[in-house]
């Protein structure tokens, strides 16, 4: 199969311009996503044979106004007009501009799309994606690099995704589109440029939900991670491998459902385990994944599982304070060194 080398962000492009192509129900509406291609430009440019995007047309000028929309400054307005759409036989993919903002539109993603199946005895299904940026590290404040995917894992009823590579923003993205279930796919903003990978060119490249991936194996330690901090967890791990330790990395890339027996199992191997997100730790992803880690592979586990995360602050703006808000190296690894000391 032929792929081509993209940015993270090109991949979420080229990804909604193929299955708007396939589907003539798949559409895409949001704050700016029209003329302007997007405050990130997800959705201008589709990327040429050899990756570089083709500055010649934007999404826009290929699909029109009525598959292209531009919504107004109203989040429960892009929400609620997608679940109207997705009632009506539509597949609309929907942009919320910053993560940070996505709670003006809670009532209808939680009450409304994350309830429909069930309500309905599954006679209806809700089959919205909605995009949305998250993270921080670009200095965007407290307002503009919060990661709030918690509080849709916690609703019931979502499917919550979170992919680290631009081979998995286009897999993912492509199963959210085509799910009858609402989807959250959120997207690290500071991925966007900052990684390349090669993306297979096939329109019908999907990766299953639910379903997470061992990046790295080993056998002496377990990390578990997404986002801008898988990464890091990368880097941490050629470090303790340089020093004769084994680090098995785990991207859950589904948030919700987890794929919890990939995660214990892999905490069973290796007897220790670090959680390590840029959410807030109290009533998290790491504490979450801790809690049935713990409970899964209690017997085999050779020292307590470590979790690390963003302090339950506000995000900051100063850019020595936001450093060190978000985990840092350093942080993962010296956590590692304690688990591997213990055990």
């Amino acid at each position: 199969m032929s792929s081509k080398n993209i940015s993270y962000i090109q991949a979420i492009t080229d990804t909604m311009w193929s299955e708007m192509e396939i589907d003539e129900t798949v559409f895409v509406l949001g704050q700016d996503c029209g003329r302007y291609g997007g405050v990130f430009k997800a959705t201008a440019w589709r990327s040429e044979k050899d990756g570089k995007p083709d500055l010649s047309k934007k999404m826009y000028d290929e699909f029109g106004p009525l598959r292209v929309l531009d919504a107004p400054l109203a989040e429960n307005a892009i929400i609620g007009g997608a679940i109207g759409a997705a009632l009506s036989g539509y597949r609309p993919i929907a942009e919320i501009q910053f993560m940070d903002f996505i709670d003006c539109a809670m009532g209808h993603i939680v009450n409304q799309a994350g309830t429909i199946s069930f309500k309905t005895n599954g006679s209806w299904c809700c089959p919205i994606t909605i995009r949305t940026p998250y993270g921080g590290g670009i200095g965007g404040g407290m307002t503009h690099s919060q990661s709030n995917e918690a509080w849709f894992c916690h609703a019931g009823g979502l499917v919550v995704t979170a992919p680290s590579t631009p081979r998995d923003a286009a897999g993912l993205l492509r199963s959210c589109i085509r799910a009858d279930d609402p989807c959250v796919y959120i997207e690290h903003k500071g991925l966007y440029r900052a990684i390349t990978g090669d993306v297979p060119d096939d329109p019908n490249f999907t990766i299953e939900l639910g379903k997470g991936k061992v990046v790295r194996e080993g056998s002496d330690i377990t990390l578990i991670s997404y986002g801008a901090m898988l990464h890091k967890c990368l880097s941490v791990a050629e470090k303790l491998e340089s020093e004769g330790a084994s680090v098995e990395i785990i991207d859950p890339r589904t948030l919700w459902p987890m794929d919890e027996d990939l995660m214990i199992n892999s905490a069973c191997k290796t007897g220790r385990c670090v959680v390590v997100a840029e959410s807030h730790a109290a009533y998290g992803f790491t504490s979450e994944v801790a809690a049935r880690v713990q409970e899964g592979a209690f017997w085999n586990l050779l020292t307590p599982i470590r979790t690390i995360a963003g302090p339950d602050t506000p995000f900051p703006f100063e850019p020595g304070m936001e450093a060190a808000y978000l985990p840092s190296d350093d942080e993962i690894y010296n956590s590692c060194k304690r688990a591997l000391g213990d055990g």
